[in-house]
């Protein structure tokens, strides 16, 4: 370790030539440190990490919270469940209807719980993505009854103290939207009333208009304790909202896939926020991945935990990036001045200063990140340079011969013995307080007095098993009441379990959203609906028993539904909907909310018993290779063999038509027809050709098509060890052994590719890798005949595909594969 490292510290050596000369002065402090969070929320984050079993689910909390071992996090920022869509999934209010309040309903207060047993001191922060339908009669605003509005978030508050014994640090207004000021100050008052006078306000969790709002009401700039900024470029100008005397935060985050890439654009915004823009905090969304891909932002996380069937869970470098900062810094230390300890560097960078007034510690980072690889989801970055440098530190010379701790990570290494996270030998200042650091292209350092730092670890997790296990079955008996089903994910709507009101010793999961929510995103354009499953299923049986309620709206025609191959929010896919009028439908896609229909029937009839509200009915819907081939009803087959395009792939679901109180027991998905074999594999070597085939079905991998996404942009074929190049011109590019040259560079939009399909950039300049139906691949300068240039990447098959949804002008998803 110390002969790699040699040329990297330079304590004390005279005449070393410096790039960069910084002068520390601890008598220059600035604004007070606040912390580095995670986000848990906007929404259902979180989903799947209450189903992990022990002791995995501890060891990611331990990763997460623990002081000094993993991400050690300072703040938590959770969301106040609001019944709507907020990104992945909907988090359950606590209060559906104004005459209805649980304080058990959801994970957040467990998450909550669960930080603070790891570190007492963690900040809490809560923050509303939507409100339920009643605090208003409009449902594009939550602030026309502000008493109302904010009686409801001071419950949750008050929650959260009397039922969880969690104080709540920081609360906020609306998730990217509008804030009002009769409500911020109608809040500050109403906490301050309740005794929670020590809970601040941020606002708005959004863009700087607030800056301009609060400098034309004084009383409303008052009543704001921080001001929260999401996604704030460094190259903007904040003057007016420093301007309040008030802690500026990036208050949310990143987004980024939690790859190298993430964790260099991490490693950059969380120094370069100060040293730019003195922003004091920085929060990333999200704190951890465990949602399913198909859901949106797949892994935009510090930690990635999507299969707790397994038990496996990623411990990514994002985890190491957050590290440099949190196990060095303790909230309220001090930020040295821009010039006296922080600023950026000469060949580009940045590095900032953390000094603690009462123990006199001191923490120097230091981050330098190319332009490739700095850049978060959003905002863009304006083009600059970055190369290898000598920055020289002069400390007081009171501190010269005392050893300082140096860690050190490099997320432009690409290889088995990158340096994450790594322990350095200490480096001492010569007796003038001098000492060197040379820091190379995508380093990460950290020096520091504080010597408490490890790189915690735990037994490795089990074998990844991405495959959702199946046939899956569950009659909800075995949960606490108020909560989810194992593995569902609510995507419109909110389903919980409850004791069945006509046999106390069942349990049933019942749909709780009794109208239109006052959303963030989708307000409910269609009928409640949550998935289960995996996006690669095709070939499925899908079953669940639904009681249609004897109260509901005069002459509503209510539904009970399921769903095959289905999208998010069941805009794609196949489903089966029974009414209580007696009329089934088959659709592609699910009810509108507002007609109780869908819009795309392709088969419908009426079915051969009554439907009872108030009595158990059985739905059963089965997709085979291109046909329906059956619709069941209470056992009978209302109609099988219906042809459809053979294109989708999706979700299994349980769903209605309306805001009703539908109750579900005895959900079960299995198999069906003749794809659920593993594909054959074939042999490849140095010079094989690469193209594209159909993709393998129902969440197989095949060997030919499994292909890894390298945070270099290289494109690995995982089995064989060889990477995809290209060649201008050739038809068909070919595997090669991995050089990182250009040739093999095809650099795509790391987040989002994850996410939909987006193009892959060759060889560092226009040109773009193209595929053909006709299974060839090319890079060309222009897209032409080439029949696609966009991709879209399944991280669990591994397979690039042609298309992310159903595209009928391309027929069958094509994926690249290192044999025909």
């Amino acid at each position: 370790r110390t002969t790699m490292f040699a040329l990297l510290l330079l304590a004390g050596v005279a005449g070393v030539l410096s790039d960069t000369s910084v002068q520390v002065d601890f008598s220059a402090t600035d604004v007070a440190f606040d912390g580095i969070g995670g986000l848990s929320g906007g929404g259902a984050t979180s989903r799947l990490l209450i189903d992990y079993k022990e002791p995995q689910r501890s060891e990611i909390l331990d990763y997460l919270f623990k002081p000094n071992f993993g991400a050690s996090l300072q703040i938590l920022k959770v969301e106040i469940g609001g019944d709507s869509q907020s990104t992945d999934g909907c988090e359950s209010s606590h209060m559906h209807a104004a005459d209805d309040l649980d304080y058990k309903r959801g994970y957040e207060w467990w998450l909550l719980t669960e930080a603070k047993k790891r570190n007492p001191n963690i900040k809490t922060y809560g923050l509303a993505w939507a409100y339920p339908g009643w605090v208003s009669d409009d449902p594009s605003t939550p602030y026309k009854f502000p008493n109302k509005t904010a009686d409801y978030i001071t419950k949750w508050i008050a929650g959260a103290k009397s039922v969880y014994n969690v104080d709540i640090d920081y609360i906020g207004i609306w998730n990217e939207r509008n804030s009002d000021a009769t409500y911020v100050k109608t809040l500050r008052a109403m906490l301050n009333s309740n005794g929670f006078e020590h809970t601040q306000i941020v606002a708005q969790d959004g863009g700087t208009q607030i800056c301009n709002d609060m400098s034309k009401d004084k009383d409303y700039a008052n009543a704001v304790s921080v001001i929260g900024l999401h996604y704030p470029s460094d190259f903007n100008n904040y003057d007016l909202c420093h301007s309040f005397g008030k802690p500026v935060w990036a208050s949310e985050e990143s987004s980024s896939y939690d790859d190298l890439n993430g964790a260099a654009c991490w490693a950059r915004v969380i120094t370069s926020h100060f040293a730019l823009s003195r922003m004091t905090a920085s929060i990333m969304w999200n704190l951890v991945g465990s949602y399913m891909h198909g859901t949106n932002w797949y892994a935009s996380s510090i930690f990635t935990a999507v299969q707790p069937w397994s038990g496996y869970y990623e411990r990514n470098p994002v985890i190491w990036a957050t590290a440099h900062v949190t196990q060095f810094t303790r909230i309220g230390m001090k930020y040295l001045k821009n010039g006296s300890g922080s600023g950026s560097l000469a060949n580009g960078g940045y590095y900032v200063t953390f000094y603690d007034e009462s123990t006199k510690d001191f923490t120097i980072n230091i981050v330098k990140i190319s332009h490739d690889h700095a850049y978060c989801t959003r905002p863009g970055l304006p083009n600059f340079d970055t190369s290898a440098e000598t920055v020289t530190f002069q400390l007081p010379a009171a501190l010269g011969g005392k050893a300082l701790s140096v860690w050190m990570s490099n997320f432009e290494q690409y290889n088995a013995s990158a340096p994450i996270f790594v322990h350095l030998p200490n480096i001492t200042p010569s007796s003038s307080g001098q000492f060197s650091v040379s820091v190379p292209v995508g380093a990460f350092f950290t020096i520091s007095t504080i010597t408490t730092a490890t790189k915690g670890e735990h037994p490795a997790p089990p074998a990844s098993s991405p495959q959702f296990p199946i046939p899956y079955t569950d009659d909800f008996d075995s949960y606490p009441e108020s909560q989810e089903a194992a593995y569902f994910t609510d995507q419109i709507g909110i389903f919980e379990i409850h004791v069945d009101a006509s046999n106390s010793s069942n349990k049933v999961m019942r749909q709780m959203v009794p109208q239109t929510p006052i959303g963030w995103s989708d307000h409910g354009s269609r009928g409640p609906i949550s998935l289960i499953g995996q996006r690669e299923w095709q070939d499925v049986t899908a079953q669940v028993s639904f009681r249609l309620p004897t109260s509901a709206r005069a002459n509503a025609d209510m539904a009970g539904c399921i769903l095959v191959r289905g999208g998010q929010q069941w805009e794609h896919g196949w489903v089966a909907c029974v009414y209580n009028s007696g009329a089934y439908t088959l659709s592609y896609g699910g009810p509108d909310e507002k007609t109780g229909l869908p819009a795309k029937i392709y088969h419908q009839g009426t079915v051969p018993t009554p439907v009872t509200p108030g009595k158990w009915h059985r739905i059963g819907l089965t997709a085979v290779q291109g046909a329906i081939a059956s619709i069941t009803f209470d056992g009978n087959t209302l109609a099988s063999n219906i042809a459809v395009p053979d294109l989708d792939t999706g979700f299994a679901g349980i769903g209605t038509n309306g805001w009703f109180a539908v109750e579900f027991d005895n959900f079960s998905v299995t198999k069906a027809g003749g794809r659920w074999v593993p594909p054959p594999s074939c042999t490849v070597s140095k010079g094989s050709p690469v193209y594209v085939t159909p993709c393998a079905t129902n969440g197989f991998s095949a060997a030919q098509q499994n292909f890894l996404l390298q945070p270099d942009y290289s494109l690995l074929h995982a089995p064989s060890g060889l990477c995809v190049a290209g060649k201008m011109g050739s038809v068909n590019l070919t595997l090669e052994a991995c050089d990182g040259s250009n040739v093999q560079m095809f650099t795509n939009d790391y987040t989002r590719i994850r996410n939909g399909e987006v193009k892959m950039t060759w060889g560092g300049d226009s040109s773009a890798l193209t595929g053909n139906l006709d299974g060839t691949t090319r890079v060309v300068k222009s897209h032409g005949k080439e029949s696609f240039s966009s991709w879209a990447y399944f991280p669990n098959t591994n397979q690039l595909r042609s298309q992310y949804y159903a595209n009928a002008d391309l027929g069958y998803p094509l994926c690249l594969s290192a044999c025909k």
